[in-house]
């Protein structure tokens, strides 16, 4: 770990250098595929089932690939992430330009872009804990989830102009290298592991893997501080679904607004989760689990308010608050799993929260999409702020989420590692 007290030593920047040129490629590769799609004629099926190989395989795979993770490999799962990322990158474009580019196709290697997620993110959330000291875990989340919100920004700008420059098959042979280099980078990240802990995981690692899966859900279900975090994570996807799945549509239908509406609004959405980010850096938060409910709550509230109020204004401000939100609920949820967790079991706890909260993402759309054809678009976002709202108070007043300080978090660890 580096030493100093300031989180810029040289581990933490070649991975957060890492983490900006990654989240570029990827917000470059989706937004690319996607226009891949609309304009080799896939259309509406296309885009669909883009949109569900993007969520879901890295949501199931997660917990069944972090068992095989260990504290002195996490740099290597990313690093050959990267580069399976990078290759696809490769083959579709190539395979396009000798005439061969099915939906099957295009979609199968997407699906393994995907899943690729399932062992990069558990193993660069598990990181920051090795070469941060504890005191500044919360800057480190912080500034990577800021400067990742501008940088999605900048690479949605960006793909659309290179597409338009010089087409979206092409733009794919740009994306190729910038996995190459952000795979590169996490190979110059330098973390020592303490004798005892080469021993803990030496003793895991003869574990049977059906037992290293099981771990992962035990843990889970009788941590008393992640256990209610992860049950307000599944409300809090649910509740937010409508706004993602529909937003577009309230805006068209609504509000009487066009395209550049929702741009403004995504905008406003992303500054705002820069802005709290950003906040978050210069502040030292003591109760994680109150912020993070708060924030629920807060993201609830907007929702609810939007959706019963066609004002155009109360929209962009609602925005803007959603996208606080973003930051002020991923901050503390990396940082509790981060402190209150083992080293070994964080990639696993990670995945498997992930995955009974994202699995909502696409659930929630679905039904959002059947319900907004009865009720209207505005009253589904409405009642999805509704459902967080009523499960927020519910972690407020039935769990000790809300009251627990840092002391607890790492007191929680201790735990944890008698199970």
């Amino acid at each position: 770990m580096d030493g100093g007290n300031t989180v810029w030593q040289k581990n933490f920047t070649f991975l957060f250098c890492s983490k900006m040129v990654k989240i570029t490629a990827d917000s470059l590769a989706f937004n690319t595929i996607l226009w891949f799609l609309i304009l080799d004629g896939k259309g509406a099926i296309g885009t669909a089932f883009l949109i569900a190989v993007s969520f879901l395989p890295q949501a199931i795979l997660g917990p069944l690939i972090t068992p095989l993770m260990k504290t002195n490999t996490l740099k290597f799962w990313m690093f050959f992430a990267d580069l399976t990322r990078a290759s696809l990158m490769f083959i579709i474009p190539i395979c396009y330009f000798n005439g061969f580019s099915p939906l099957w196709f295009i979609i199968l290697l997407m699906l393994v872009h995907s899943a690729t997620g399932a062992s990069y993110d558990p193993a660069s959330v598990s990181l920051i804990p090795k070469i941060v000291k504890e005191d500044l875990i919360q800057k480190a989340n912080a500034i990577i989830q800021s400067a990742g919100q501008a940088v999605k920004l900048g690479a949605v700008t960006l793909c659309g102009v290179l597409i338009v420059l010089i087409g979206a098959a092409h733009t794919m042979l740009i994306i190729l290298p910038l996995y190459i280099i952000s795979a590169m980078l996490v190979l110059f990240i330098k973390y020592t592991v303490s004798k005892n802990r080469v021993n803990a995981q030496a003793a895991k690692s003869h574990e049977p893997y059906i037992n290293k899966l099981k771990r992962g859900f035990m843990l889970l279900r009788r941590h008393h501080i992640l256990f209610p975090l992860a049950i307000f994570c599944v409300f809090l996807n649910l509740g937010s679904a409508p706004w993602e799945a529909l937003a577009a549509v309230y805006i068209a239908e609504d509000l009487n607004q066009g395209a550049i509406i929702h741009s403004i609004v995504r905008v406003l959405t992303t500054s705002g989760a820069f802005v709290m980010g950003f906040i978050l850096t210069r502040v030292r938060v003591n109760r994680y689990g109150l912020l993070f409910v708060t924030a629920g709550i807060v993201e609830g509230t907007a929702f609810f308010i939007t959706g019963m109020n066609s004002l155009l204004l109360l929209v962009f401000v609602a925005a803007f608050v959603l996208g606080a939100t973003i930051s002020a609920i991923n901050v503390p949820e990396h940082t509790i799993i981060q402190i209150s967790v083992d080293n070994e079991d964080q990639p696993q706890v990670y995945a498997v929260i992930s995955m009974i909260s994202y699995v909502m993402i696409p659930l929630g759309a679905l039904l959002a999409g059947y319900a907004a054809t009865v009720f209207g678009a505005g009253k589904v976002i409405a009642f999805g702020g509704l459902v967080e709202i009523i499960a927020g108070i519910g972690i407020l007043i039935f769990t000790k989420l809300c009251k627990t300080q840092r002391s607890d978090l790492s007191q929680a660890k201790e735990d944890s590692l008698k199970l």
